[in-house]
């Protein structure tokens, strides 16, 4: 059987691209599937607004300077694996001349000091900075340092959390209206009238609930 050779060009050109969009989507970045059909990228999502950290928030590019009191709430996406957490920092102290911790985004948070600065995790021992620090599931770092030119010390928790959904219940006020009926002239007429009332309205929403 004869093949028209348009027919075959057109198909020749859809094999080509075919071919293109796979390579496209081989050699372009790691995406995973999340709910529904949409589809993000691997990375951190984070804020510090006390809002639902999504796929719209700051994304983590560089450590956070921890220089003030603050509440991270973090959304690490891995391997289709999405990780929940919040992050508290607490300077303590009436200090001057203070440096910072910072905090990086990996697998979990770490927390990078000062070198010299001594830490203590829960009601662990007290220990000498020597490298990086994993926040691994519920814990509680307290860290010092004081010399000459340097000063630091606060508190740093990390809670893991999962997302939850809320609903919350509400009264609304509202206008019910009706009629108001009357007689003029023989014939009955109405006007309408209101009064105000109270409606209940259901809203959805959802938060980070800490884990056990």
């Amino acid at each position: 059987m004869k093949m028209n050779v348009g027919v075959v060009m057109v198909l020749f050109a859809m094999a080509v691209l075919a071919g293109t969009a796979c390579a496209a989507t081989a050699n372009g970045p790691l995406e995973v599937a999340v709910a529904g059909n949409t589809t993000i990228e691997d990375g951190v999502y984070y804020t510090i607004n006390g809002a639902m950290p999504t796929v719209k928030s700051t994304r983590y590019t560089a450590p956070l300077v921890l220089n003030r009191t603050l509440n991270i709430k973090y959304m690490i996406i891995r391997n289709g694996t999405v990780k929940y957490g919040i992050i508290t920092h607490t300077p303590t102290g009436n200090i001057t001349n203070r440096t910072y911790p910072k905090l990086i985004f990996n697998q979990t948070p770490i927390i990078e000091l000062e070198n010299g600065t001594y830490y203590q995790i829960g009601n662990g021992n007290i220990t000498l900075y020597s490298g990086p620090i994993a926040l691994t599931g519920n814990t509680i770092l307290k860290y010092f340092k004081n010399s000459t030119n340097t000063t630091m010390m606060g508190i740093i928790k990390n809670t893991p959390a999962k997302l939850v959904n809320r609903v919350k219940i509400s009264k609304v006020k509202v206008k019910k209206w009706y009629r108001k009926w009357y007689r003029y002239r023989g014939k009955w007429r109405y006007r309408w009238r209101y009064y105000w009332t109270y409606r209940q309205v259901k809203q959805t929403y959802q938060e980070l609930q800490a884990t056990a």
